[in-house]
């Protein structure tokens, strides 16, 4: 069964659709964990990049997880806070922080400085 997660990435970032090549489980939840970090990872390269065409990668990105962040359940949104928001927080330096706020919608900004804090 796919998840809204799974099915609203596969939807809207294109590029995903070579990062779903996922062992067999019958766990989706650990398949859409390992996506959301795949994906985290993908959006660093690209909001890192000077290339503007890969900086609207990255904006594409952050509007597909702050439109599930926004739109989800509170599983939705501890799963987007565990694995995309963690894994971005790994990259964060003094410098960046505001340019990665700039990011996100109000509501993930919360998210994303609430996970920043317990982390």
């Amino acid at each position: 069964m796919k998840t809204k997660i799974y099915e609203a990435i596969q939807q809207w970032i294109p590029e995903s659709k070579n990062w779903t090549d996922f062992p067999p489980t019958s766990d989706e939840t650990i398949n859409q964990y390992a996506l959301l970090k795949r994906v985290a990872r993908f959006c660093i390269e690209k909001m890192d990049s000077s290339d503007e065409d890969e900086a609207e990668s990255a904006k594409e990105v952050i509007r597909v997880i702050n439109l599930l962040y926004e739109s989800g359940n509170h599983y939705t949104r501890n799963a987007i806070e565990n694995e995309f928001f963690t894994e971005l927080i790994t990259q964060e330096n003094p410098a960046s922080l505001k340019k990665h706020l700039d990011f996100f919608s109000k509501e993930s900004k919360q998210g994303y400085i609430r996970t920043l804090l317990e982390n």
